[in-house]
């Protein structure tokens, strides 16, 4: 009787942790941020003025995930899962009001910058002195109106 207990006992904990995990996924509209659609960052309310300065930019015809995420489909979930968990595990224990772009954004940032605007600043990120300078030093609201 003892053997049945202990597996018994896992699959209730498994099956209450899947149960509120899956309910706090929909209920907060995860699944809207598998898609491309730039209202899925509105989802979270700090990113309300981002997304409104976002729709009056030059921009706009771009989605986040164009400027947010890396190119190519693995390399785009893992960097939405990554950046995912990061947000979850600050709004969950942390008084966070304003998320900071971390080092590794800025670097996907900076590709994406290059990708669309090479034709105009490539030569300019070719010299020397200016190889290790950001796009967003200079433009540091990047696509949005702030």
């Amino acid at each position: 009787m003892k053997r049945l207990t202990i597996p018994f006992a896992i699959a209730i904990i498994v099956g209450i942790l899947a149960g509120v995990g899956g309910f706090t996924f929909w209920y907060a509209r995860g699944y809207s941020y598998l898609s491309n659609e730039p209202e899925a960052c509105v989802n979270c309310h700090i990113m309300g003025d981002n997304y409104s300065s976002w729709v009056v930019s030059s921009h706009r015809s771009a989605t986040c995930n164009d400027c947010h995420t890396p190119h190519g489909y693995f390399a785009e979930y893992l960097a939405k899962f990554r950046n995912g968990v990061r947000h979850s595990v600050a709004f969950t224990f942390e008084e966070v009001q304003v998320l900071r772009t971390t080092k590794c954004s800025l670097d996907i940032i900076q590709q994406n910058c290059l990708r669309c605007h090479e034709p105009m600043v490539g030569m300019l990120f070719q010299a020397r002195e200016l190889k290790s300078m950001r796009c967003t030093q200079c433009h540091p609201t990047g696509g949005h109106v702030f």
